[in-house]
């Protein structure tokens, strides 16, 4: 049996998405053992640099057909109507040329219908006659929603979601039950953290550190949180803020404002500096908006460090305020006072971090993703 995973940005970059189809690969190498082909639309990120487990990964990049690279600049007028959707999934069916000499039994896609390159293997999974799962990794009210999306999830055979709240979504959407499947996802960030080492190559002693990995966009909360900090400053004046991840240049006042021994921006580190910096924390602080599922709190979690999440109904799914987590959001006040509470209790912090490890271990690990996943993928006999 062949299998392909398909994307449109090959997951070989930094970045959750990326982690997870990542995760998926080993699974299938080491695991079922399958003949397995990465198929992408490009294999270029740009501003993101590539993940150190991605370097051994060798991607097939479709090329645009003629008349893709015509259509192309008409892509998006067409998906912004509902009425074109249909000629659109003609053209893209067209759009890119065909990988010669495979013939895969199973084609899962990682996206949604708004990367455009989900309909062409929607269509190479029929002509294949191949079993065809998507995971799109949808964040309720914010993407991932859309006609032109839901147009290409009702093509699937299975769709696998990484929460309930995902799942009822996209029942709401008009995709039936039995159709979806909620995979919960372990850490994909590496397990040899070192904290003492982050502390030593960052001049940090016992400084009290909230880590906060994301895109730093309103979304994930990044602005409030830079609002927030001083605040925070005010009952924990030694405390830092060590910041991760892309973006976020339009913010650059409001980093300014912290003074410059109280914040530590990584930039994008690398996989290594990533563990490190998550070992080496004492909050682990992501307030997004919107999320898939959040794979970094249960990175957090692996190492035994607590987690203050923000809004997003996929976080609240398996944060539980007060218990292995709190809940945050973005109203800067009520953001500092959750962190200062953490800050200034030393039992909080343990007793919360102990908590989300233990459900990390129980709930979201290797064996129950592998499972859920090769059930979804028909393989469930491997």
């Amino acid at each position: 049996m062949t299998f392909w995973i398909a994307s449109r940005f090959a997951p070989t970059y930094q970045g959750g998405l990326a982690a997870y189809t990542r995760l998926v690969i080993q699974g299938l190498q080491e695991r079922a053992r399958l003949p397995l082909t990465i198929v992408c639309s490009t294999t270029q990120m740009d501003g993101i640099p590539s993940a150190e487990d991605g370097r051994g990964l060798l991607p097939i990049q479709l090329n645009l057909s003629w008349i893709g690279r015509i259509s192309k600049p008409l892509w998006n007028r067409f998906a912004g109507k509902s009425s074109l959707h249909g000629a659109l999934e003609s053209i893209l069916h067209h759009s890119w040329q065909r990988l010669q000499e495979s013939d895969p039994k199973v084609i899962h896609y990682v996206g949604t219908g708004w990367d455009f390159f989900g309909f062409p293997i929607a269509k190479f999974a029929r002509d294949y006659q191949a079993r065809f799962v998507i995971t799109p990794a949808i964040h309720p009210s914010a993407w991932g929603g859309d006609r032109l999306d839901v147009r290409l999830y009702h093509q699937a055979d299975r769709v696998i979601c990484f929460t309930n709240q995902e799942s009822k979504s996209l029942q709401r959407l008009g995709l039936p039950e039995q159709k979806l499947s909620v995979c919960p996802l372990p850490p994909t960030c590496r397990s040899d953290g070192d904290g003492v080492r982050f502390r030593k190559s960052r001049n940090l002693l016992t400084e009290p550190c909230v880590l906060f990995v994301g895109r730093r966009d309103q979304g994930k909360g990044y602005p409030a949180l830079l609002r927030a900090w001083p605040l925070v400053l005010r009952a924990v004046p030694d405390a830092v803020l060590v910041l991760a991840g892309p973006g976020g240049d339009e913010y650059r006042e409001l980093v300014a404002c912290i003074p410059a021994h109280n914040v530590c921006d990584l930039g994008v580190p690398n996989e290594v500096e990533k563990a490190d910096a998550i070992a080496a924390c004492d909050i682990f602080c992501l307030p997004s908006a919107h999320e898939s599922f959040g794979i970094v709190y249960v990175d957090a979690w692996s190492y035994g460090k607590p987690v203050v999440c923000g809004t997003a109904p996929a976080c609240r799914e398996f944060i539980v305020d007060g218990k292995n987590g709190l809940w945050g959001n973005q109203i800067p006040e009520e953001l500092a006072e959750k962190l200062t509470t953490l800050l200034q209790n030393r039992a909080m912090r343990d007793s919360i971090g102990e908590a989300g490890k233990r459900e990390q271990a129980l709930q979201f690990n290797e064996d129950t993703f592998f499972r859920s996943h090769f059930d979804a993928f028909g393989l469930s006999n491997l």
